[in-house]
């Protein structure tokens, strides 16, 4: 094997696993971000209907609000996620055009959508417990 094609057997090597890695990314946004923010919506959905009758905390309508505005984004991120992966692995051949650019640009790209999914949660968290307060 020349040292060209052995150049090239390791770029489509490099490419094949970086279509994999964007893959993994999707189910990863897919089985926990989806988890995470739609298991914050209906926890928040169940304290509203529980917090007048039961609890000695308050917390405000706008905090709570803002709160599932958030976990909703969070939810249609990871969504955004989930297709862009899908795009990317269907637009991506594991033989490509040698002319092409094949670095693997759109890794970065699916690692900050997750990222943005996670803080979104992150976020509506944070909203909820700094406007607790007691009855």
């Amino acid at each position: 094997m020349l040292p060209s094609e052995f150049d090239q057997e390791v770029r489509l090597e490099y490419y094949r696993a970086g279509i994999q890695v964007v893959r993994e990314i999707g189910i990863l946004a897919l089985k926990t971000l989806i988890t995470l923010n739609s298991g914050a919506f209906v926890v928040l959905l169940t304290f509203i209907g529980n917090t007048a009758a039961q609890s000695k905390f308050v917390v405000p309508l706008g905090n709570l609000k803002l709160a599932m505005f958030f976990f909703l984004a969070g939810i249609a991120t990871s969504f955004v996620v989930i297709a862009y992966t899908y795009v990317v692995s269907q637009a991506a051949t594991p033989y490509p055009d040698p002319d092409k650019r094949t670095d693997g640009w759109y890794i970065p790209i699916a690692v900050v959508l997750t990222a943005i999914g996670f803080i979104c949660f992150l976020i509506g968290v944070v909203t909820v417990i700094s406007g607790v307060s007691s009855a």
